[in-house]
Order: C-alpha cells, then sequence, then structure tokens
C-alpha cells in the first residue's frame, strides 16, 4: 500500500508539471501578445544557465493607481492582484490601474504583493522577470542593455497572456532610445565645510538615438518632459511639488529631432525648486537631500502626447516612458 501511495505521490507530479508546462505551451500559441519596456538590473545566474533579470515599472506600483473599495495598506504579502493594462506609443502597453478584482475584459497581467505594503508603493512580481536565453547570450545582451551610469538601452519584451492574466515571455526588441544618468558630485563648497549634509543632486541626463533611423524628443525651458519617480524604499511616499508641468502641452518648437547616433544632454538641478517633493503626512515641500536623503529616486522622460494640430510637426516622435537608473543624493547609481 505504501509503494501504492509513493507511486501515485511521483505519478501526481509529473502530471502537475505536465500540466503546467501545457498551460505555458497553449498561452504561448493562443494568448494575445503585447510588448512591455523593462528596466535592467543584474545578469545571470550560473547554476541554472544564462538567463536576464527583468524588472518593470509594473514592479513598482504607487497606491494612487489601486482601484479597490479596501485601501491599498490592506495589500498582504502574496495577495493576488491584477494589473490592467492600456495600449501605449510604438505597440508598447503600460499600466492602467492595478486591482484586487479580476478585470472580466481587456487585458492584465496576474501579479502577487513581494511585501505587506507600507508608505507609497505596492511592490510587485509577476512571474515574468527572468528570461531564459542561448547559452552564453546573457552577458552579451547585458552588455547591451548596459548598467550604473552607462547608456542603457531597454529591451521590450513580447508577453503572450492568457485569459487568467499569466503571461509568457516570447520574444524581445531593443527601445530605439537609451538613456544615461550621471551625478556631478563637484558641487561642494568650502563655505558648506566638511561634514555638511549632501547637496541635492545636480543630474546630467543623456537621451541617445540608438536606431537607425532619424526621431524626435521633446524639451523645453522647464524641462517639463522629464519628472521624479521615488522608489519607495523608505516606506514613504513621494510626489513632486511643483505642478507647473501638469499641463504642459506639446509646442513645435520644443520638438527636438536626433539622427542615428545623435545625443541630447540636459542638466537637471534638484536643489532648485522645480524638483522640490512632498511628503505624505508632512506640511510644505522640500528638496531631495532635505526630504528624502534617503530614498532612491529615478529621473523619467515622457514626452507629451501631440495635439491633433501637432503631429506633423512630430511624425518621428518617440512616445512612451524610458526610466533613468535609480540614484541617490549621496551620488550612489544603481
Amino acid at each position: 500500500m505504501r509503494k501504492l501511495f509513493i507511486v501515485l505521490l511521483v505519478l501526481g507530479q509529473f502530471v502537475i508539471l505536465a500540466f503546467m508546462a501545457g498551460e505555458r505551451e497553449w498561452i504561448r500559441a493562443s494568448g494575445e501578445r503585447v510588448y512591455l519596456r523593462t528596466a535592467p538590473i543584474d545578469p545571470r545566474d550560473p547554476f541554472r544557465g544564462d538567463f536576464v533579470r527583468l524588472s518593470y515599472s509594473l514592479n513598482n506600483v504607487d497606491v494612487s493607481r489601486f482601484r479597490s473599495s479596501t485601501p491599498a495598506s490592506s495589500l498582504k504579502r502574496d495577495a493576488k492582484v491584477y494589473a490592467v493594462l492600456a495600449p501605449s506609443a510604438m505597440g508598447v502597453y503600460q499600466l492602467d490601474y492595478l486591482t484586487d478584482r479580476k478585470p472580466s475584459s481587456g487585458v492584465f497581467l496576474l501579479g502577487r504583493v513581494n511585501r505587506d505594503v507600507s508608505g507609497g508603493q505596492i511592490q510587485l512580481r509577476y512571474g515574468i522577470e527572468q528570461y531564459f536565453v542561448q547559452q552564453g547570450r546573457g552577458v552579451e545582451i547585458e552588455d547591451k542593455r548596459g548598467a550604473g551610469n552607462a547608456l542603457q538601452i531597454p529591451m521590450e519584451v513580447e508577453l503572450a497572456v492568457g485569459s487568467r492574466g499569466q503571461a509568457v515571455l516570447v520574444a524581445y526588441r531593443w527601445s530605439r532610445i537609451g538613456i544615461r544618468l550621471e551625478q556631478n558630485t563637484e558641487l561642494a563648497t568650502e563655505e558648506r565645510g566638511e561634514g555638511a549634509p549632501p547637496r541635492s543632486p545636480l543630474l546630467i541626463v543623456t537621451l541617445k538615438n540608438v536606431s537607425d533611423a532619424p526621431l524626435q524628443i521633446v524639451d523645453n525651458e522647464l524641462h517639463c518632459g522629464f519628472s521624479l519617480q521615488a522608489e519607495g524604499d523608505t516606506g514613504r511616499r513621494y510626489t513632486m511639488a511643483d505642478t507647473r508641468c501638469s499641463t504642459y502641452k506639446l509646442q513645435a518648437s520644443d520638438v527636438l529631432t536626433l539622427v542615428p547616433n545623435e545625443e541630447y544632454r540636459v542638466e537637471l538641478d534638484t536643489a532648485l525648486p522645480r524638483w522640490y517633493v512632498l511628503q505624505d503626512g508632512v506640511t510644505g515641500s522640500a528638496s531631495l537631500a532635505a526630504a528624502a536623503p534617503n530614498e532612491r529616486f529615478r529621473m523619467i522622460y515622457r514626452p507629451p502626447l501631440p495635439a491633433a494640430d501637432t503631429e506633423g510637426v512630430a511624425a518621428m516622435l518617440w512616445q512612451g516612458e524610458l526610466a533613468s537608473p535609480a540614484f541617490n543624493v549621496r551620488g550612489r547609481i544603481d
């Protein structure tokens, strides 16, 4: 009897594995195809073969994007959630909203909460954070994606999404634009003195056309195409205090054309009020160094959508969202 039980147990495990493999192949063959833009992290695990680890904006979602009859703070580790997606420019999908109820229609991803929610961010996983590649290709892909303060070119991964939100990685392509983030750490003066608290950094952001055709980007005097996004490391919620760019509309004079391999560099001094942040529960805005010295941030490039009367001017406009590496006020860039 015991032997029979062991045999049945082993057979049951094989059946479960076969079902899982079959389900993945069914999703791969019949699922809806969408693209998501990624951000790079560490490369490969030599004990499991070459794979590329992936991160998405969907992995770290602001609590304001959560729609439910219960607050986001009620979400516990491993709770099931659904990331509802909406099509964006260049065939890439972006998060519309997050919910704890399975949507009845549309494209959505089934996710799990990584840890109990506190503060302003919900950390999530979707089972698409690893992409296995041919042996030896992992390092090659990581080299092209870049790391630290080098130019980083995002992968845009193709997913097959099933009716219950499960997703399978199918293929990838490269973004047409890359981003580089540097910090000028030589702003300290003798007047500040040794041991003075850190200053909000002067960031140097470079956008580069890495495609084989011209493309257009947008920038104006206030640099309204750029915004700060907190990573949520400290469990606090930060938002930008300056709202002058909230109603920004694309102007023909702000459109810049980059030919293949051409770069656009801009200096963004986060010590200026343009980059001050608000912390939930705290009165008044402050600089990053004063309000969030232990928080990591990303600089997000997100151009405004072209209006009907500017479509001809911005025919080659790169649209979507491009995230820089994470940084803090002490000069570290991930």
